[in-house]
């Protein structure tokens, strides 16, 4: 039996929503976001963008990487002129569509 592991593609939702840092996030390494009451790994969008973020701050979530949330700092507000115009065919309705293809993997 082989396993195909198909690249992870970088989805970017209608609209930005907040999120809480949980575990520090650095230009080079991910953190955890509490987001839609439960807990992500994230990242920053662009590790330009800012050096860290610590735990209590607030952050936009964008989009996401796999299972892995793309955050920028709220005041950062130059990202819609960075994100493609046109978001990922595999789930048209954002975070509503990543909930549903979660609750499919969990209920297999």
């Amino acid at each position: 039996m082989s396993l195909i592991v198909a690249p992870e593609t970088i989805e970017f939702f209608a609209q930005a929503a907040i999120g809480e840092v949980e575990q520090t996030i650095t230009r080079n390494q991910r953190g955890r976001v509490k987001f839609l009451a439960t807990t992500w790994f994230a990242r920053f969008y662009q590790s330009t963008a800012q050096t860290q973020a610590l735990p209590g701050t607030r952050v936009k979530v964008i989009g996401r990487e796999g299972l892995t949330l793309l955050v920028v700092a709220v005041g950062d507000d130059m990202y819609p002129q960075q994100m493609p115009a046109a978001r990922s065919e595999s789930s048209p309705l954002g975070v509503l569509g990543l909930l549903q293809q979660m609750g499919a993997w969990f209920a297999a």
